[in-house]
């Protein structure tokens, strides 16, 4: 409905979560175990493309049409950046401005808009993606490794402190 791509994405995340510790994770194959991930993350990114609003209709009939589908986050990061995209032209063009001063507003190296992590300050990543609070992501890019019933202290949700 009407929750922002950071929004849907951290409510998916959060019951996703909530499935993963209930999943035995005694796996006798570690082949077995790594194709069952592969493929539960896969199906994930074909959960959040299908849940998002049609005015994504667009940019997920590209990701879907990849000769290899990105992962999760990589999905989710195309997501939120053409969300971003769309508010600022939405607030650009019903302020009055042409298309010329949007244009003058951008850097004008063609490049996505810079993002600034809440938690670290640096820029180039969210606080989803902060490697300092996901250290797990460094080791895998585009599948988050499964989440752990080891692991006694609750992860804060993306997208709360925002």
């Amino acid at each position: 409905g009407d929750l922002s791509v950071a929004s849907f994405y951290a409510a998916l995340k959060t019951k996703w979560e909530e499935l993963d510790y209930h999943v035995n994770d005694d796996w006798k194959c570690g082949v077995d175990h790594a194709l069952y991930w592969d493929k539960e993350w896969m199906d994930r990114t074909f959960i959040f493309l299908g849940g998002l609003r049609d005015e994504f209709e667009t940019i997920r009939s590209q990701i879907l049409n990849c000769d290899e589908i990105p992962g999760i986050e990589e999905v989710y990061a195309r997501i939120e950046s053409e969300e971003q995209r769309r508010q600022i032209m939405h607030i650009d063009f019903h302020q009055g401005s042409s298309p010329a001063a949007f244009v003058s507003h951008t850097s004008g190296t063609g490049q996505r808009p810079t993002r600034r992590c809440s938690h670290c300050n640096k820029v180039g990543h969210s606080v989803d993606f902060c490697w300092d609070l996901h250290p797990e992501k460094r080791l895998v890019r585009g599948r988050p490794p499964p989440h752990r019933r080891a692991s006694s202290v609750p992860e804060p949700s993306p997208g709360s402190s925002n």
